[in-house]
C-alpha cells in the first residue's frame, strides 16, 4: 500500500478523531489496502455511538470526580458505547494547545470561563449549541448566559479573597491586599483579571482591568508569587508561604473541605461575578458534535447540578435546583439570581478581545 493511499484513507476521517485513530493503528500495523478499505467502509457505515470517543476538557480540584459520578455515568447509561475521556487542565494551559491544534482538534468540548469563551469566539474555535441536543438550556435564566450565543453557563461562584486564618485576620476590603505588613505574602494571577477589576471598582474607576493594574503598581512589592493554577495558589496559602490571594469561592471551599488551611470571604466592596461555561469545539463530524452537546448538557441536569452545589461549592445555573439551607450560609454560595444582582459585572467580550495586551501590561507594570 502506497503512502498516498494511506494518506487518502486517513484524510477521509480527518475530522472524526476516534475513527481516524483506529485506521492509524491499522496502518502502523502494516495492514494491506484491501483490509484497510473494508475496515474504513465499515467504520463509515457504523452509527457514531458505536465508535465514538469524546475527549472533554475539565478543570482540576473536585470537578473530575463530580463529572465521573454525576455526568459521565448517567450519560453512559444512555450511550453505553460512547467513551468519555476527561482531559484535566486549566484554561490558561489548555486554550493555547487547543488553538495550536485547531486544524486537527482532539478536544470536542469542555469548560471555560467568561473571558476565554469570548476569546474562542474571536478565534473561531466554537460551534453554537443546538437546543434540541441541549434541552436543559431552557432551565437557565437568560441574564446569566454568556454574550455571543456560543457558551452555556452551568455553574457560578463569586471571585473574592482566600486567606490563611492562622496567618492573618479575615480581610475586609480589597485594599487589605496592599497593607505593607503583607509584603511578599500576596499571590496574584497574571492571566485572569478579576482582581484588577475589583481594585478599579473599589477605587471608583469602574470595572476596568487597565485601571486596576495601574492601581496595583505602587503595591507590587506585596506580590510574593504569581500563579495560573488554582491548586498551586491553594497549596501556597495553606502552607503559609503566601497568606492571601484573590480566588474563586468554590475552589477555596473545595480546598478547605480537603483539609487545606484556607478560608474565603467577600470584601465589603463586593466580589466579581464568575461563570463556568460549556462550549463545543469546531472541526468534528456532525455526529460527534451532537454527541458532545448531548453529553455536555448533562452538566445542567438536576443530578449534576446538585453535585456542583454539594460537592463543588458552586452556585447552580439551573433555576430548578435549590441550594441546601446550610450551604447558603457560606459566603462562596449564592443563587444565580443573587449572583446577577449582587456581584460585580464587566464587559467580558471587551476583556476577552484584549487578553494578550492585558497580560503584557501586567508583566510590564507589576513584574519589574
Amino acid at each position: 500500500m502506497s503512502d498516498h493511499e494511506k494518506d487518502y484513507l486517513l484524510q477521509c476521517f480527518a475530522t472524526d478523531v476516534p475513527r481516524r485513530r483506529v485506521l492509524k493503528g491499522l496502518v502502523a500495523a502494516g495492514a494491506g489496502l484491501a483490509t484497510l478499505t473494508r475496515f474504513a467502509d465499515h467504520l463509515a457505515a457504523a452509527p457514531a455511538d458505536e465508535a465514538a470517543e469524546l475527549t472533554i476538557f475539565a478543570w482540576p480540584g473536585l470537578v473530575p470526580d463530580i463529572l465521573k459520578e454525576r455526568s459521565v455515568a448517567p450519560f453512559n447509561r444512555t450511550y453505553p458505547k460512547v467513551n468519555v475521556k476527561l482531559d484535566i487542565s486549566t484554561n490558561a494551559t489548555m486554550y493555547p494547545k487547543m488553538l495550536a491544534s485547531k486544524a486537527n482538534p482532539v478536544i470536542s468540548g469542555g469548560m471555560f470561563n467568561d473571558v476565554f469563551v469570548q476569546r474562542g469566539m474571536g478565534d473561531g474555535l466554537w460551534v453554537k449549541p443546538n437546543d434540541e441536543w441541549m434541552p436543559h438550556r431552557k432551565e437557565i435564566p437568560p441574564d446569566i448566559m454568556p454574550p455571543g450565543g456560543y457558551g452555556t453557563i452551568f455553574q457560578q461562584t463569586p471571585f473574592g479573597l482566600m486567606y490563611n486564618p492562622d496567618k492573618v485576620e479575615k480581610p475586609r476590603s480589597w485594599a487589605d491586599l496592599w497593607d505593607p505588613k503583607y509584603k511578599g505574602r500576596v499571590e496574584m494571577w497574571d492571566i485572569y483579571f478579576d482582581a484588577y477589576i475589583a481594585a478599579a471598582v473599589m477605587s471608583g474607576k469602574g470595572p476596568s482591568v487597565e485601571e486596576g493594574i495601574k492601581l496595583w503598581a505602587p503595591h507590587r512589592q506585596n506580590i510574593g508569587a504569581w500563579t495560573m493554577s488554582p491548586t498551586k495558589v491553594e497549596d501556597d496559602v495553606s502552607r503559609g508561604e503566601m497568606w492571601l490571594a484573590p480566588h474563586w469561592g468554590s475552589w477555596a471551599e473545595q480546598a478547605r473541605s480537603q483539609g487545606k488551611k484556607v478560608a474565603f470571604t467577600i470584601p465589603k466592596e463586593g466580589a466579581v461575578q464568575w461563570g463556568g461555561h460549556m462550549v463545543t469545539v469546531a472541526g468534528f463530524s456532525p455526529k460527534v458534535t451532537e454527541l458532545t452537546q448531548r453529553y455536555l448538557d448533562t452538566w445542567n441536569s438536576e443530578e449534576c447540578q446538585l453535585g456542583w452545589v454539594t460537592k463543588g461549592f458552586f452556585g447552580p445555573a439551573n433555576r430548578k435546583v435549590k441550594i441546601p439551607a446550610e450551604m447558603l450560609k457560606l459566603e462562596a454560595m449564592m443563587t444565580a439570581e443573587d449572583a446577577a444582582k449582587k456581584l460585580i459585572r464587566y464587559d467580558v467580550k471587551a476583556v476577552g478581545e484584549r487578553m494578550t495586551k492585558l497580560k503584557a501590561m501586567i508583566d510590564q507594570t507589576l513584574k519589574v
